[in-house]
């Protein structure tokens, strides 16, 4: 049986990661930008992101996600959050952890 991956699991992962603070998990400031070869769009439109997460952008797939408070203090975040949502790592063009200027909750 394989492990469950997507982004339920992602956001659920790093909520019970928090719960024992009194404060949202998220950190307000920086996201994860992901760019994805367009050989993974199928199995990446199974997933149902957004249309505020998932967009197109020069042709290719790009994946905004919320990153914990504490991302930067967690080895190898990037790793370990596309292991969550179940996406390879040969599908990845390009990843980065970058401003955020979007104040919108999950969707």
């Amino acid at each position: 049986m394989s492990k469950a991956t997507g982004l339920k699991i992602y956001k659920n992962y790093w909520e019970d990661q928090a719960s024992f603070m009194d404060q949202s998990p998220w950190n307000q400031q920086t996201i994860l930008k992901l760019t994805l070869s367009n050989n993974c769009e199928k199995n990446i439109e199974e997933l149902k992101f957004s249309n505020h997460s998932l967009t197109r952008e020069d042709g290719q797939l790009t994946l905004r996600l919320k990153v914990p408070y504490n991302y930067s203090e967690i080895d190898d975040f990037e790793l370990k959050a596309i292991e969550l949502l179940g996406i390879d790592k040969n599908d990845l063009i390009n990843m980065s952890l970058t401003n955020s200027s979007c104040t919108k909750t999950w969707h």
